[in-house]
């Protein structure tokens, strides 16, 4: 019988909620305990999703010896100084894009699961559902000739709010980390690590960029082209344009349960790939895998996909001259 492993979440926001449903979807994953920076909160994450202890303190959260695994699902500005702490009490991690606000942290939380032999990876979940995979596979084998451009875009109208968390720039707030990441990490996914990357961006009074563009262009002649806002409604959309014809990825790609082959020698396909659970439960399944095997990355999302991912983020701010507040004392 397979052991079960207990689990720890910080963070009792939507998507720590999201992911404790995962963790019930998983029989051989056990939600063990939570951390929030309130009792109350923890409190009632645990009475919601029937943990057995609840906290607000990082030391006891830490230290408790039951704790195998932590989730990360803290504010992107936290993921860092969280990770490096559980980390270094043992624990494997599993964090929340973007991994980090910056490529120097990114480098230090990886060193940091070296140097203790831990787990630690950037919960990239589109990555592991089934219709991404599937439209990968597909390109392998041919399925619209050589692929040579993708188009992806993720946009909402967000009600302008300064203290909401996309406009707040102490939380790392704007297009590019929310949700920009989503279209650059699909580009990554099927066309690696690009040769140049430029774009611009619509930054507002908060002083975040509430819309985005990024150009990826490969030493080959391959092109990416990613859009995010949370300022329009957008298709929400990936397509992947090859010699032959183009693969969409349906509304909402990053989750989508639809794939269309379109080849002008041939009928469009339709492929309908349903999601299992609620879609974490995979990069979940994956990390437990993972662990087992005693890695301490992953095949799939290794440390060098997050490197590459941030170095293009990286690029992309220092194009716009923006930094966070976070970041004004710091010298990475």
């Amino acid at each position: 019988m397979t052991k079960i492993t207990n689990w720890g979440i910080i963070g009792t926001g939507k998507i720590a909620q999201s992911f404790a449903g995962a963790l019930h979807q998983v029989p051989d994953a056990r939600l063990h305990s939570v951390l929030s920076r309130t009792q109350a909160s923890a409190n009632q994450f645990a009475r919601i999703n029937n943990a057995a202890f609840a906290t607000e303190n990082g030391e006891d959260f830490l230290n408790d010896p039951e704790l195998e695994v932590v989730y990360i699902a803290t504010p992107h500005p936290m993921h860092h100084r969280d990770a490096i702490k559980c980390l270094q009490a043992g624990k494997h991690v599993l964090c929340e894009k973007p991994l980090a606000l910056n490529l120097g942290q990114v480098r230090e939380m990886i060193a940091a699961a070296e140097s203790n032999g831990r787990f630690l990876m950037e919960a990239m979940w589109t990555w592991f559902l089934p219709a991404i995979m599937r439209a990968k596979s597909l390109l392998e084998d041919g399925a619209i000739g050589m692929p040579r451009i993708i188009s992806a875009d993720f946009g909402f109208n967000f009600p302008f709010d300064p203290k909401h968390r996309f406009f707040n720039p102490e939380l790392g707030g704007g297009a590019l980390l929310d949700i920009g990441i989503y279209p650059l990490a699909l580009a990554l996914y099927f066309f690696g690590k690009p040769e140049t990357v430029t774009g611009v961006a619509v930054i507002g009074k908060t002083g975040v960029d509430e819309s985005m563009t990024a150009s990826l262009r490969y030493a080959d002649g391959r092109v990416a082209s990613c859009l995010a806002t949370g300022r329009a409604e957008t298709p929400c959309e990936a397509v992947i344009a090859g010699s032959k014809g183009y693969l969409r990825i349906h509304r909402n790609f990053w989750r989508s349960e639809r794939l269309t082959i379109h080849r002008r020698d041939r009928e469009s396909q339709e492929l309908n790939i349903p999601i299992h659970g609620n879609g974490y439960n995979y990069e979940l399944m994956h990390t437990l895998t993972c662990i087992r095997e005693g890695r301490t990355q992953s095949p799939v999302m290794s440390w060098q996909d997050s490197l590459h991912l941030m170095e293009i983020m990286d690029q992309l701010r220092g194009s716009w001259s923006l930094r966070y507040p976070v970041e004004e004392n710091d010298e990475r």
